[in-house]
C-alpha cells in the first residue's frame, strides 16, 4: 500500500510532510490540492481494505489518522499471533 501511494504521489498526505490540511487557500491552490491528494488517498484506504476493518477508520478525518489507526490495528493482530 505504501509503495502504490508513493508511486502515485499520495503518501506525503499519510506519513510524510503534508499530513495536515493547509490552513488557508493561497495563490496557488494548496488547499484544494491538499483535498483532492487526501480524498483520493482516504479513497484508496478504504477501497482496500475489508469491510470489518473499515469500521476502524471510517470516521477518520485525515489520511494520516486512518493510516495510523490501520498500523496499530495490525501490529496488534500480528502480535496475536496472525500475520498479514
Amino acid at each position: 500500500m505504501m509503495s502504490y501511494m508513493q508511486g502515485q504521489n499520495m503518501w506525503e498526505v499519510v506519513d510524510g510532510n503534508e499530513v495536515t490540511q493547509p490552513e488557508a487557500k493561497d495563490a496557488n491552490g494548496t488547499l484544494r490540492k491538499w483535498k483532492i491528494k487526501a480524498g483520493k488517498a482516504m479513497l484508496t484506504l478504504k477501497t482496500t481494505i475489508e469491510e470489518d476493518v473499515l469500521e476502524h477508520i471510517r470516521d477518520a478525518k485525515t489520511p494520516k489518522e486512518a493510516w495510523d489507526t490501520l498500523a496499530v490495528l495490525f501490529s496488534k493482530k500480528t502480535t496475536q499471533g496472525f500475520n498479514f
